[in-house]
């Protein structure tokens, strides 16, 4: 609900309203949503924060008739006292409670046993030296993984990760062309490949994708929902052919079960400030999962959690969803800026949160 464009909703409420002819919110049918405002909100591109804000569910004319009801019994606690200290700090983080309130934004103290001193040290404390000496267990990168704010430093540190990792690497270039409309061709000068290969997206694959057998991959489409294999879902390298790579899944209802995906065709169009392109781009459609970015690790179930944070949490929730994915503070390092020690950015709107 928290990602939920407040259009959608005000949308399937007219829609119901032509089908049922009637002026009841919904038509009268109960409508149940779930989410956490306390997480990262929808992407507005380009957006300033009053953007937004003004696009939740919250600004709808429909909300005041929602019902709001609260969870309050944290079921992932096992009433230890670390847990339950870890979960306050979590809570006050969540709610902004040491920044200023008018710029919704300020700094946090981080606990001294969370942090890392150099990047180095912070993906030992995550991988140890099992990526470095042999391939790992399968379950192994179901348990960790290393998160980071921005595309640019998760594609480095995954770069960096996977020549530690042992075994060859395969290099899968795609194929990428720019689409010109019927009749432009002459008004639209062709972009040259290598910088149609330079492109970087969330919304792409890299145009050069290196992978090694064992390494654990995320998938950045819909593939076969009824075979689990969907959008961000965590999967391992078992097999490397040309054309089909041979996975096995990670968690969920298909946990462990031996599958194939194929390179397919990708048609995003990349807007920039002063060109707008229309691409087509053949490729796998993954990325390494060493690293993930952390707006796409909301909702993955990890054991274990390293946070780089060199480059801060520029927009709100991040931090929160950063490290609301352990129970306890042993089970996380991070890595800061050195000035100023032991603090980061937190960003909070109090606009958003549920009172």
């Amino acid at each position: 609900m928290h990602q939920l464009y407040r259009h959608v909703v005000e949308t399937v409420d007219r829609s119901l309203h032509d089908i049922c002819s009637s002026d009841r919110p919904f038509s009268g049918i109960t409508v149940i949503l779930g989410g956490d405002f306390q997480q990262t909100l929808l992407v507005m591109v380009k957006g300033t924060w009053e953007d937004t804000i003004l696009a939740t569910i919250q600004q709808s004319h429909m909300w005041h008739n929602t019902s709001i009801l609260h969870l309050t019994e944290n079921m992932r606690l096992n009433h230890n006292p670390l847990e339950r200290q870890f979960a306050h700090w979590l809570l006050e983080l969540s709610r902004g409670s040491t920044i200023d309130m008018n710029t919704g934004s300020g700094s946090v103290a981080v606990p001294r046993n969370m942090v890392c001193m150099d990047q180095d040290d912070l993906i030992r404390s995550l991988y140890g030296r099992n990526c470095q000496e042999s391939t790992p267990p399968l379950q192994y990168f179901y348990d960790r993984v290393l998160l980071a704010p921005l595309n640019d430093d998760v594609q480095k540190l995954n770069a960096h990760i996977l020549q530690l990792f042992p075994g060859l690497a395969h290099t899968y270039v795609s194929a990428d062309t720019q689409v010109v409309k019927p009749g432009m061709q002459h008004s639209i000068n062709q972009v040259p490949v290598e910088f149609l290969h330079s492109l970087n997206t969330s919304r792409l694959p890299l145009a050069n994708l290196d992978l090694k057998l064992g390494c654990p991959i995320i998938l950045l489409r819909n593939l076969d929902n009824k075979c689990g294999l969907c959008n961000d879902t965590r999967v391992t390298v078992m097999h490397i052919s040309n054309q089909v790579l041979q996975i096995r899944l990670l968690g969920g209802d298909h946990d462990g079960e031996i599958t194939f995906i194929p390179q397919i065709m990708h048609s995003p169009s990349i807007h920039g400030v002063d060109f707008t392109i229309h691409l087509k781009c053949r490729q796998f459609p993954i990325q390494l999962a060493f690293v993930m970015i952390i707006n796409r690790s909301q909702g993955q179930s990890v054991g274990h959690v390293a946070v780089d944070l060199h480059t801060l949490a520029f927009t709100y929730g991040q931090l929160y969803v950063a490290f609301s994915h352990v129970t306890v503070s042993n089970k996380i390092k991070v890595l800061l800026p050195t000035d100023p020690p032991c603090q980061t950015t937190n960003i909070v709107y109090p606009e958003i949160l549920l009172q």
